[in-house]
């Protein structure tokens, strides 16, 4: 047709210049037999542009489903589930089935971001040992990465973390943030975040309390382990000295020196923040949400001066390393003991049990 279009609008400009009119032939496609040359060539041009721009887009007749071209392929990023039935056209005898509703949100309705939660919980649990292991030491040294990070800069403000405290407090709330952006993004096993996932797949039947024991004793295992080796590669290093060194020693003095239940509920408190954080991270399906749901959270018990487990097997050893008055036996008694115990309870009360009750097994 496009041909035939263009040799028409040929012979219309030919017959322009000579005064003639163009043959009725040519003129059928788009005209009536009988108009003068100027008329012809307009209803040409127009019904040709017509032509071309449906040969180009590819124009279907109404009441037929067009298929997108199978090279585009599905929308990066974007999850591509089938969230309805096919739709079908007819047209002209000819049937053409086109595809149902695509789920492209960007976040997901908080049942489904629990369900998923349970199911990474059950996953997790049933990992090999030595998996969790592995992954669990490389997790500690982000969380040493993040630490070693907030001290050096938040540490080394100098009279402005002097003369205005809260401002220590937000740098390094607004730093510490990074590990678990990098544990969560990277398939890593944190004990804090396994309270939750792990007993949400027990109360779904997923999982069970020997999955749950293991998991929770080989990731709290491996994370002292890379948080003790990362706070020693610090040291000798020489990266904690100046500012980082004084503010280690700050910080581990202090959270040695609480009461039992004191470090008890800021733990709780915290936990609950950081399983947040994780069901934030779930619910979103690109980086920049899932950077959102953890930053917030995190931020917020750092700079409100909760107790984090993982975050104190790197913290504390770096402020004993950097000559802090404290003895192994007083950190762990003092402060890991009450403070795991507390993110325990917030990870399985708080957050597991809560959600399954909204949306779970408990709840039924």
């Amino acid at each position: 047709a496009q041909a035939i279009w263009l040799r028409t609008c040929g012979q219309a400009i030919k017959a322009l210049g000579t005064k003639e009119q163009v043959p009725p032939q040519a003129l059928s496609l788009s005209m009536g037999p009988r108009r003068s040359s100027s008329s012809a060539l307009v209803g040409l041009v127009a019904g040709g542009s017509t032509m071309l721009l449906c040969g180009q887009v590819g124009f279907v007749p109404t009441g037929v489903v067009q298929q997108p071209p199978s090279s585009c392929g599905p929308s990066w990023g974007l999850r591509q589930a089938q969230a309805s039935p096919p739709r079908t056209a007819v047209s002209a005898g000819t049937t053409v089935t086109a595809p149902g509703v695509v789920d492209t949100s960007m976040v997901r309705q908080p049942a489904e971001t629990y369900m998923a939660l349970a199911d990474k919980g059950a996953a997790n649990a049933k990992k090999p040992l030595l998996k969790t292991l592995h992954q669990s030491i490389v997790s500690g040294c982000y969380v040493g990465f993040a630490g070693l990070l907030s001290l050096s800069i938040a540490g080394n403000l100098g009279a402005a973390a002097v003369s205005a405290p809260g401002l220590q407090k937000m740098v390094f709330a607004a730093l510490f943030p990074v590990n678990l952006l990098l544990i969560l993004n990277s398939g890593g096993q944190l004990f804090t975040g396994n309270t939750a996932t792990v007993p949400m797949a027990v109360f779904e039947g997923k999982a069970d309390m020997n999955d749950l024991v293991r998991s929770w004793g080989v990731s709290i295992l491996g994370n002292i382990i890379g948080c003790g080796v990362f706070a020693c590669a610090a040291q000798y290093a020489g990266l904690l000295v100046g500012g980082a060194q004084k503010l280690a020693i700050t910080m581990t003095v202090m959270k040695t020196s609480m009461p039992f239940g004191q470090a008890l509920v800021k733990a709780i408190m915290c936990n609950w923040m950081v399983c947040m954080a994780v069901f934030l991270s779930e619910a979103a399906r690109d980086l920049g949400g899932k950077m959102v749901g953890i930053w917030f959270p995190i931020s917020a018990f750092v700079a409100m001066s909760m107790e984090h487990s993982v975050a104190n097997m790197f913290l504390l050893p770096a402020g004993i390393l950097s000559g802090a008055p404290i003895t192994i036996a007083k950190m762990v008694v003092k402060n890991w003991i009450p403070v795991a115990i507390g993110n325990a309870i917030a990870g399985t009360v708080c957050v597991a049990a809560s959600y399954s009750y909204a949306f779970g097994a408990l709840g039924k």
